[in-house]
């Protein structure tokens, strides 16, 4: 049997009301102010201000503070720790809890946070672009997915009490729109799943709803950043791969381990999501303040068409390169000569897996992945003559 020591023991209470009452707490017979391993929140609310410290805490235990120690690492990388030792810890017990939405929305702060670093990405980048880059699950469906395995866990056990008691609150649910019942019913309702009584009655397998699960998740999501890529037009050219939840973008399955190649996939990630700075953009920030033209050619405005297409000062390494990439996507698409359109090839540089892009819509994976590694070397030398030129 485990001894606690009084003498070392402590409670620590928070959110602490006006009308708090230290609670007494004994132990044997003994009278003691502390006791070991115990926060109580008084109020009963989620302590969301707790939980993003731990959050914090731990991350920069693996990573360093200000997560130094990522440099020359892949953000899938840094994404599978911050998923396997971040997102247990910091969102343990919640789904027995009741969240709000403010506090759901502090704990995806967050994480998006934490993915814009990984990715090297400024605050303005699109919230849907950081999931879609990184085949990451928003906190929402982390959430979501925790309380649904309870509920399946206890739906299979017959004759429990637990199962019991979701029976009743199922009778009189209507009553208390912030039971656990009801709030299954709603997760269920959102991911177009089985309600709570027909799961109760006849529980799928566990292989059964893990793919049942899954998919919905999947769909529900992707129906969601679709819309978003539809209305926001720095992500006009992002496309969504299958499973977007689980399965990472072409940028960084195209990118090893080096540094090489993530600086690349960097830069591309900075020009899919429109946060490269280009004159356009600098002069929608200024107000006009600052001219939108060219200033390498001073011919036209500079936005991310006449930066990679028709910028005659980049035309030398543009023309070497643009070689490259098309001999290949030729080579790939079955060796016939293809006529593309201004708009295709401007597609195909930033993001060749997009399905609108007709030729290329046939291809394998390991094909789509050579031509954007190919893409990438493109913008990344495109980059380097720009920035050479305008230091000069």
């Amino acid at each position: 049997m485990v001894k606690i020591n009084p003498e070392k023991s402590e409670v620590l209470c928070t959110s602490k009301g006006k009308n708090y009452q230290q609670k007494a707490y004994t132990l044997g017979e003994k009278q003691i102010n502390r006791h070991l391993g115990i926060t109580r929140n008084v109020k009963s609310k989620v302590n969301t201000d707790e939980r993003l410290k731990t959050g914090r805490q731990t991350i920069y235990a693996l990573l360093g503070s200000g997560l130094h120690a990522r440099t020359g690492m892949c953000p899938l990388v840094l994404c599978k720790i911050w998923k396997t030792y971040v997102v247990p810890r910091y969102l343990y017990g919640l789904e027995v809890q009741i969240c709000t939405k403010a506090d759901i929305y502090e704990l995806e702060k967050l994480q998006r946070k934490i993915f814009r670093q990984f990715l090297s990405l400024p605050e303005r980048t699109a919230s849907s672009a950081l999931y879609i880059l990184l085949g990451a699950e928003p906190v929402e469906t982390v959430l979501d997915r925790n309380m649904l395995s309870l509920f399946l866990t206890i739906s299979r056990l017959d004759n429990a009490i637990e199962k019991k008691i979701l029976k009743w609150e199922l009778e009189i649910g209507k009553d208390f729109t912030e039971s656990f019942i009801n709030r299954i019913d709603k997760i269920l309702n959102k991911y177009s799943l089985p309600n709570p009584k027909e799961i109760l009655e006849n529980p799928p397998s566990k292989y059964k709803w893990k793919n049942m699960l899954k998919k919905a998740i999947n769909t529900y999501w992707s129906n969601i950043w679709k819309e978003e890529c539809l209305i926001k037009t720095t992500i006009k050219y992002l496309t969504i791969q299958e499973n977007p939840t689980e399965n990472p973008h072409n940028i960084w399955k195209a990118a090893r381990n080096n540094q090489n190649d993530i600086r690349k996939a960097e830069f591309k990630s900075r020009l899919i999501t429109g946060t490269y700075m280009l004159q356009t953009t600098k002069a929608k920030f200024s107000k006009n303040q600052i001219s939108g033209i060219c200033e390498l050619c001073t011919k036209a405005e500079e936005d991310i068409k006449h930066f990679l297409l028709d910028c005659e000062s980049l035309e030398s390494v543009r023309l070497k390169q643009m070689n490259k990439l098309l001999s290949l996507t030729e080579l790939k698409g079955g060796g016939d000569k293809a006529n593309y359109k201004e708009e295709d090839v401007l597609q195909i540089i930033m993001d060749c897996s997009k399905l609108s892009t007709t030729s290329l819509s046939h291809l394998k994976a390991n094909d789509l992945i050579e031509i954007e590694k190919q893409s990438q070397n493109f913008c990344h030398q495109m980059h380097k003559e720009r920035t050479k030129m305008q230091t000069r």
